[in-house]
């Protein structure tokens, strides 16, 4: 199947809503009025998305499953070579305590059980990673209520009398994954275990934690939501209030524990005793921070790789440096519509800069005022693909061109489903004023 021909259902969504605008106008805001009465909240509003779809097709599931399945084949061999090998492990430069807690076996063998990986698509083989997200990933909510109001649409009532049209679903397959994971730590098919979804009070996702802790009380597990400074670990058992916790989900992210360990000593303790199953262990952390791109793309650091998987890293990694190297800052100096600088351990493209943004005396006034060099990374610039897409304006249809991402979860190494943003600016993030696009697999009636 040709490029042209995946695209194909774009121009029929497109001529359908532009030759009857009325119709469809009212149908959007039906779509809208859906999706403020679910779960897809932010700080309490309803988030921002667009009408159009992104179509994938099952060539495009089956290069996601391919880029999955090696991609996570390489991290895994990553982490263990981190584990064993003190050389490599001082690479990362990670603080002692980060070092004790990644080397910890959590009980179970998947290093990273839920991960979100970004790449730049455009429905063909020629994409890239724009970066990896092992740590508290989130966007399920975002995405699945969306897509299900999306769903029963006119519009796509009209494209289902062609083509079998359905969501990825994000919750019911990671909670399989996560208990997977505590019989895997218990040695027991039939425990029952209480359940901790664990992020600090006041984060702007607690209706995602909703829906899973609703999930799961439907199952028969006793589940809170809690806060990693409420836990406290006695007789070597770990409690929220009176309720002893035996796993947690852990959303919490791991910079942030670190920042505040005084405040999540009980927590830490049960972890480093065994006496609990926290699920997104911290060696995940490994591969989540950013420098892992720059320590990837070194061969002289990954003699453990072998030549196929050396090959996809230069293909799909873009070049990647630590600006505390003089020849990386040089090069972001005297080369800055070809560079980005990225944190190397933060989210939502905060404090992210691209070079192409700015004038000269922005670019080098921002690259002055790094004061840690070696907390900032720089990185080839990759544009990202572009989407004409169908969206309202003065309540009638216009096509718009719309920079997007795509974000590929991954469930215990395996490829789970899609989650996609777009927006008008090369940062494309929810602080940046991106929409979320709701994710489809359409296959041929």
């Amino acid at each position: 199947m040709t490029k042209k021909s995946l695209l194909h259902i774009y121009k029929e969504f497109s001529k359908e809503i532009l030759e009857n605008p009325e119709k469809y106008f009212e149908d959007y805001q039906l779509v809208k009025e859906a999706v403020a009465g679910s779960t897809a909240l932010y700080k309490g509003k309803p988030i921002d998305f667009h009408y159009q779809p992104m179509f994938f097709y099952t060539i495009d599931i089956q290069r996601f499953e391919h880029l999955v399945s090696i991609f996570s084949s390489i991290l895994k061999k990553v982490i263990r070579e981190y584990c064993e090998n003190h050389e490599f492990r001082s690479f990362f430069g990670f603080s002692s305590l980060m070092e004790e807690l990644t080397l910890i076996d959590p009980g179970y063998a998947m290093p990273f059980p839920m991960a979100r990986f970004d790449i730049f698509y455009s429905y063909d083989d020629d994409f890239a990673f724009c970066e990896l997200n092992t740590d508290g990933t989130s966007g399920m909510n975002e995405s699945n209520p969306i897509e299900k109001a999306v769903l029963s649409s006119q519009i796509l009532k009209v494209l289902q009398k062609k083509y079998r049209i359905s969501y990825f679903e994000l919750f019911l397959p990671w909670i399989e994954e996560l208990l997977a994971c505590y019989t895997e730590y218990s040695h027991s098919s039939n425990s029952k275990p209480n359940i901790a979804i664990m992020d600090w009070e006041g984060v702007a996702t607690i209706e995602e934690f909703k829906v899973f802790q609703d999930i799961l009380m439907q199952r028969g597990f006793k589940t809170v939501i809690c806060d990693p400074r409420d836990l406290k670990y006695k007789d070597n058992k770990l409690y929220f209030l009176d309720t002893r916790i035996d796993l947690i989900y852990r959303r919490s992210l791991t910079f942030e524990m670190f920042e505040r360990e005084n405040e999540v000593q009980d927590v830490l303790k049960a972890y480093a005793d065994g006496s609990v199953c926290i699920v997104g262990p911290f060696r995940s952390h490994v591969i989540h921070n950013k420098k892992i791109f720059s320590i990837l793309r070194d061969e002289s650091k990954t003699g453990f790789l072998n030549d196929v998987e050396r090959s996809f890293i230069k293909k799909r990694i873009p070049f990647t440096k630590e600006l505390s190297e003089p020849a990386a800052e040089e090069l972001a100096r005297t080369s800055k519509d070809e560079y980005i600088l990225k944190p190397m351990d933060r989210y939502a493209a905060k404090g992210v800069f691209i070079g192409a943004d700015h004038t000269a005396d922005e670019w080098n006034r921002i690259l002055d005022s790094i004061q840690d060099k070696e907390s900032y990374l720089v990185q080839k610039f990759i544009e990202p693909p572009v989407l004409e897409c169908v969206e309202f304006e003065n309540d009638k249809p216009i096509l718009k061109f719309y920079k997007y991402i795509t974000g590929l979860f991954v469930y215990n190494g395996r490829f789970s489903g899609v989650y996609t943003r777009a927006g008008t600016s090369n940062v494309i993030a929810s602080v940046t004023g991106c929409k979320i696009m709701p994710n489809l697999y359409v296959r041929e009636m």
